[in-house]
């Protein structure tokens, strides 16, 4: 499943706006300020209307992370052309926060903790080498290089 973008445009480059990225590592009033800044128009003029791109990927990141009633007020107020973008980035930034949040706490406790990293890269080292070894044993066979020993 592709994740929209904030802009709308839906697609990643060297240049790309940092404010259009939501990273795990963000404190959360960057957080808050990267989803305000994304782009919204003046809201829709008729009815029913359909979602412009860059109106569905605020919709898409909200299905997301909010809960079902929120979407649904949301996706009603745009319908009736009461939608206020202003009051949905609001909700929307409230409630990345809340996800994002314990992700990035619990990264950075793990990051903390030099016991813990040393045990995983050590069981990881392990890994690989037996994982290597057992290579090596197979290439030697199937290439017949026997090393002899005294």
């Amino acid at each position: 499943m592709k994740v929209p973008s904030l802009d709308g445009a839906g697609k990643m480059s060297k240049s790309e706006n940092q404010y259009a990225t939501l990273y795990l590592a963000d404190e959360d009033d960057v957080i808050r300020k990267k989803v305000m800044r994304a782009k919204t128009d003046s809201g829709p003029t008729e009815q029913n209307s359909a979602k412009p791109d860059y109106i569905e990927n605020i919709f898409l990141l909200m299905k997301l992370v909010s809960t079902e009633e929120t979407v649904k007020k949301f996706d009603e107020d745009y319908n009736k052309c009461t939608i206020r973008y202003g009051d949905m980035k609001k909700q929307l930034a409230e409630d990345m926060v809340k996800f994002i949040s314990p992700i990035r706490e619990k990264v950075n406790a793990i990051l903390s903790d030099e016991n813990y990293l040393r045990k995983i890269m050590e069981q990881g080292a392990d890994k690989a080498r037996k994982s290597a070894t057992a290579t090596i044993e197979l290439t030697r066979e199937a290439i017949g290089l026997k090393y002899f020993t005294p």
